[in-house]
């Protein structure tokens, strides 16, 4: 199977176009894989759909996918919308296509990447730094009793976190052949996914967590989010990432290495 992977188009800031040169990015695909951070709100969904009209279509949503939105709603409202253009949503979901197993999730993070030690600082820093804490709405009392915010905090995120990597230990001690399973997550699930330049800042511990003890369970794990490509190996564990990223002002793209047309095969 050839999955075509793509991620963090960000696509209320710039148009992505699916045919280069003449040639479909998606002609020899079999499934694309969109890990999330394709547009703000459902309009990942509908794009989706148009752009690879013929093709299976696995999404996962980013934390982008949530502005605007309410942290827990928004769940059942992007399924709905997946359902309508046919897309396979997973949110702590599994979906088996022609043999391969697909586990989806957005997986956030537990702030844990620089130790427990440093969490309570990291997640302070994530706070005052990242616009979730700003955008992504919640209710009231919903999941812990003394939130009184209106908008996300980072103590909800380590919690959805804990119970996404819950559900995936439970399918991956399930599976018969790791060779057969890909995982597609959001977020980070490893430290080598961090660029160098970013790997004492403790912002990066809001975009990537330490799931070591998980790897070798899977044959491929496709994440975003860093706005930098990977492809590495962790205990047999074939990890990668293909963002595109922002824009810049004066043309180009935040993320020089991506690729339109990345594609893996399993």
């Amino acid at each position: 199977m050839k999955i075509l992977v793509l991620s963090d188009l960000h696509l209320s800031h710039c148009a992505f176009q699916v045919v280069i040169d003449g040639q479909r990015i998606d002609a020899h695909a079999d499934v694309v894989v969109l890990a999330g951070d394709i547009d703000d709100g459902l309009g990942g969904f509908r794009w989706a759909r148009e752009a690879f009209p013929d093709k299976p279509i696995v999404i996962v949503a980013g934390n982008h996918e949530f502005y605007g939105k309410n942290w827990t709603r928004h769940v059942d409202d992007m399924r709905e919308s997946a359902n309508k253009h046919d897309i396979e949503f997973l949110e702590t979901d599994g979906i088996d296509l022609a043999g391969v197993r697909f586990l989806g999730c957005s997986l956030w993070t537990d702030f844990a990447l620089f130790g427990e030690h440093r969490k309570t600082d990291a997640m302070r820093a994530a706070k005052a730094g990242m616009n979730d804490f700003q955008y992504i709405k919640i209710s009231r009392y919903a999941e812990f009793y003394w939130v009184k915010s209106k908008h996300l905090i980072p103590a909800l995120v380590e919690r959805r976190f804990q119970g996404s990597v819950q559900w995936l230990a439970s399918k991956l001690e399930k599976g018969d052949d790791p060779k057969k399973t890909v995982v597609v997550t959001h977020h980070a699930p490893h430290p080598n996914s961090v660029p160098a330049h970013f790997s004492k800042d403790l912002l990066s511990a809001a975009y990537a967590s330490d799931l070591t003890s998980l790897m070798g369970k899977a044959g491929l794990w496709i994440h975003g989010h860093m706005h930098h490509s990977v492809d590495y190996n962790v205990n047999g564990t074939r990890i990668v990432a293909n963002p595109r990223g922002y824009m810049h002002k004066n043309g180009g793209f935040e993320n020089p290495q991506f690729n339109p047309a990345f594609m893996v095969e399993v």
